[in-house]
């Protein structure tokens, strides 16, 4: 069975309607880990080795944040920054790195609906394009990169039937890396 590292970035998970439906949505799977990062490091100081043996010892990770100016959320790019290290996340010689092989999947919520990350859209651009840096780091330490999980208008327009459908087909997702 493969073990699933849910590393969830958001600042307050419990005021997040989105977001925590998402993750009451996988809590109960057994092979899934909740790994809240705000909760974990209110004071910003990233374990490192700790970090490094979860990521080690599951085989898909999935990042999970709410799309803050274009981007991750700040402790979520901190422990990029802190835990993705040279030698151990990725390499410059090519060898495989301790993450090589890995499922990743990045899962984000954006507070506008879809219409807005379009070219014609308020954004003028994709969400995928606006978060490229995810895929060229994913890329870079040698995972094996899944869809990604996209869920709009969190803070302007989903309904509740519309989570309850994604959170539904979050938990289906999830489950889908137990065999």
């Amino acid at each position: 069975m493969s073990k699933v590292l849910l590393v969830v970035g958001h600042p307050d998970l419990s005021q997040s309607k989105a977001n925590k439906a998402l993750v009451d949505a996988v809590r109960e799977l057994a092979h899934v880990t909740v790994h809240d990062l705000y909760a974990t490091y209110p004071d910003f100081q990233i374990d490192v080795d700790a970090e490094q043996a979860l990521l080690a010892d599951h085989d898909v990770i999935v990042f999970q944040h709410p799309v803050f100016w274009y981007n991750t959320t700040p402790l979520l790019k901190q422990w990029q920054d802190k835990v993705l290290t040279l030698g151990w996340a990725f390499t410059m010689d090519g060898s495989a790195s301790r993450l090589a092989g890995k499922k990743a999947v990045v899962a984000v919520t954006a507070g506008v609906p879809a219409e807005h990350y379009t070219p014609e859209g308020a954004n003028k651009t994709t969400l995928e394009a606006l978060l490229s840096s995810w895929h060229a780091t994913l890329r870079l330490c040698q995972f094996d990169i899944q869809p990604m999980v996209k869920l709009y208008g969190t803070a302007f327009g989903l309904s509740d039937q519309d989570l309850n459908i994604a959170a539904k087909q979050y938990n289906e997702l999830l489950a889908s890396f137990a065999a």
